[in-house]
């Protein structure tokens, strides 16, 4: 009997010792694993929602998952404002705001202000994306109180707590910059800005640059604005951040439209369009198509700032299917009832607690009655240990194949990219070859310097397209006969834009102007641009809805070698001549060729009598004058250029030539502008 109750008592004190030292330890130590898990959920989040990658939902939900599991609300509330800034920056509004205002509440009821504060600044930001700048500065404002409060209360403050601190500064002073509130923007940005170079927080040092740009933009700085956002495209592009780079882009390409330089707007706004396409950004997409339409739009090309329009608005119909205001009214009007179903729900998860510990304790009094039933659990745990270890091996090599099969998909879309990528190339090749073909034909349509060089001394023709081929192009008749008269005409034209398009407009202009001239006989400057422009607008159908309205600026000269007198008139162009050693300027007529013209006055012929001396005539487009450059980045302007001809005018050909290619490549060279327009200047002397 004595050994039986030894062995007994031993059983006894093993049981006891399993439910009050080892299970609580167990439970404990499945609570730190959880914590450790969560942990490393959490930094999957805040490495993918940077770029709001569908791994931040992925990882947000596992979060939830597993603080469920362990019955953490701090966690839950993690996992909800994940979720929450996913959906904002996907643009899925309403549902953002919908998890933010959970998390919120969780937060709220703890007393959590570090929480209290960053869900706070999510739904300024939601706020600040619907337009609402007073009510996102209300919620930034709370935030920012919320952070403060935080951190006056502990007696650690971790760097990503001031960040989070400089963050809601931040984004007070962009809200007051929307607002044109410029005082209050600069004081919150400018704290934000010390702070982040106070504590080395690179990214969000260059996020105040481009808003504070904003401000300079707003006090009529445009020119700085310009300098201070590119600072910060740089960064964001470097940096690989798609919504902020986007963003400043889309505000470089309005300082840009500001400024009337609007193939550079143009050039940022495709940018944005582009960049949005690849990553299936319709919020981008829409933003970028309402700056192509204002740029178009100013630029007064109609049919393009339509189209654009219409995009814009497809784009924002789509967006905005789901009534947003509507939803949140309804979250607005729940939130109240949810946070007090949250207290409730708290005070019965302790009153559950309380329960738990007395049925413990009654627990113990059958403890002897249990002890061969805990013997049968432990089998029991034992064999469930052993099939679950079974289990998850098994899910392991599940789980490898399904991982092997994965990279072979990977393989086989890599040798598809690679095929897509050799027929774009192909592709590209022959858009290449049939423009250099077109190249081949505008130059066989323009006349040969050879020929030009018979009948007109000291030729000079200073020729550069912007593209492959040109807008530009110069003509010449060659020898003609009227009345006995021995006559030749020559000419500078400058069609609408450069390029293919302008390249089209210069074979049209070619074939008129030959017709014209050889099959009309019609020889009078004047009258060859009046009839230049009615075969133009019927060309194009230019009286048409439809019709193009397209044109181009011309100088046309009529030389009468037996009457010793040069006959010129010009469409927009102005020209010089120098005549005695003397320069003398000749603006053209304010009348275009082509397009819908409401002028009605004549064009006017200039005559020059030549039999006064050796006259140099000096012929060109708009191409050099307006480009752009200089130590200011400036066009090179009409008075300039006029000077530079003074200079240059006794040199011989070739010297001349050189000198203008010199004059120009020197002047774009000092801030690094490409060419933009054509450029064509024509000189000739007669006696």
């Amino acid at each position: 009997m004595i050994t039986t109750k030894k062995y007994t008592n031993g059983f006894f004190i093993i049981i006891l010792c399993y439910l009050f030292v080892f299970a609580p330890v167990q439970a404990s130590d499945t609570h730190r694993k959880g914590i450790d898990i969560l942990k490393k959920y959490e930094d999957k989040c805040y490495e993918h929602i940077r770029t709001a990658s569908d791994s931040t939902l992925f990882y947000a939900t596992k979060i939830l998952e597993v603080s469920k599991m362990i019955e953490s609300k701090q966690w839950e509330s993690v996992a909800y404002q994940f979720m929450g800034s996913y959906y904002i920056k996907k643009g899925r509004m309403a549902v953002g705001f919908d998890y933010e205002l959970k998390a919120l509440t969780i937060s709220e009821s703890l007393k959590d202000w570090a929480d209290v504060a960053t869900i706070s600044n999510n739904i300024g930001v939601f706020y600040f994306r619907d337009k609402d700048y007073r009510k996102a500065i209300e919620f930034y404002h709370k935030g920012l109180t919320s952070i403060n409060r935080f951190m006056a209360e502990s007696d650690t403050i971790l760097l990503h707590q001031r960040e989070n601190q400089v963050s809601m500064m931040f984004n007070i002073g962009e809200a007051y910059t929307i607002l044109n509130e410029n005082d209050s923007a600069l004081y919150y940005l400018n704290e934000s800005f010390f702070e982040s170079l106070k504590y080395g927080f690179k990214e969000q040092e260059f996020y105040v640059i481009a808003i504070r740009s904003r401000v300079l933009f707003n006090q009529g700085k445009v020119k700085q604005a310009i300098q201070e956002i590119q600072e910060a495209l740089a960064y964001f592009k470097e940096n690989n951040n798609f919504d902020a780079f986007c963003e400043y882009e889309i505000w470089l390409a309005d300082y840009y439209l500001t400024l009337d330089r609007y193939i550079l707007a143009k050039e940022k706004a495709l940018d944005v369009y582009n960049r949005a396409d690849i990553k299936d950004s319709d919020f981008w997409k829409m933003e970028s198509s309402k700056m192509l339409y204002q740029v178009e739009y100013k630029r007064n090309n109609i049919e393009n700032a339509f189209h654009h329009y219409k995009e814009y608005q497809t784009i924002k119909e789509q967006i905005d299917n789901v009534d947003i205001k509507e939803r949140i009214a309804k979250i607005k009007e729940n939130y109240s009832s949810e946070k007090r179903e949250s207290e409730i729900s708290s005070l019965k998860t302790e009153q559950e607690l309380n329960q738990k510990v007395l049925k413990q304790q009654r627990q113990f009094i059958f403890v002897m009655v249990l002890m061969f039933l805990l013997m049968v659990l432990g089998i029991y745990l034992l064999l469930k240990f052993y099939l679950n270890l079974k289990k998850a091996y098994s899910h392991i090599t599940e789980k490898n194949n399904e991982i092997e099969a994965q990279r072979e998909e990977i393989l086989a879309q890599k040798d598809h990219l690679q095929e897509y990528v050799k027929l774009l190339d192909t592709k590209n090749k022959q858009v290449q070859s049939g423009i250099n073909y077109a190249k081949r034909i505008q130059s066989a349509t323009l006349p040969s310097r050879r020929k030009m060089e018979k009948l007109l001394d000291d030729l000079m023709i200073f020729y550069k397209p912007c593209g492959v081929v040109s807008g530009d192009f110069y003509y010449y008749s060659g020898k003609l006969y009227k009345n006995n008269e021995r006559l030749s005409i020559v000419a500078s034209i400058d069609c609408t834009g450069h390029g293919v398009p302008g390249a089209f407009m210069s074979l049209i202009g070619n074939g008129i102007l030959n017709e014209i001239i050889k099959v009309k006989n019609i020889h009078s400057p004047k009258e060859i641009l009046e009839g230049l422009h009615q075969r133009l607008q019927t060309t194009l159908s230019q009286y048409e809805t439809y019709g193009v309205q397209d044109g181009m600026d011309i100088t046309v000269a009529c030389i009468n070698y037996s009457r010793k007198i040069v006959t010129v008139s010009s469409a927009k162009n102005s020209w010089v001549y120098f005549q005695n050693g003397k320069q003398q300027v000749v603006k053209g007529d304010r009348r275009s060729i082509g397009g819908m013209d409401t002028r009605f006055n004549s064009f006017i012929n200039h005559e020059i009598d030549i039999s006064q001396g050796r006259t140099k005539f000096y012929f060109y487009t708009d191409g050099y004058q307006d480009q752009l450059g200089g130590p200011k980045d400036r066009k090179f302007m009409a008075n300039n250029f006029r000077n530079l001809l003074e200079e240059i005018k006794d040199l011989p050909v070739r010297e001349q030539e050189s000198v203008l290619d010199t004059t120009l490549n020197n002047w774009r060279k000092y801030q690094g502008e490409p060419q933009t327009d054509d450029i064509l200047i024509l000189s000739f002397t007669v006696e």
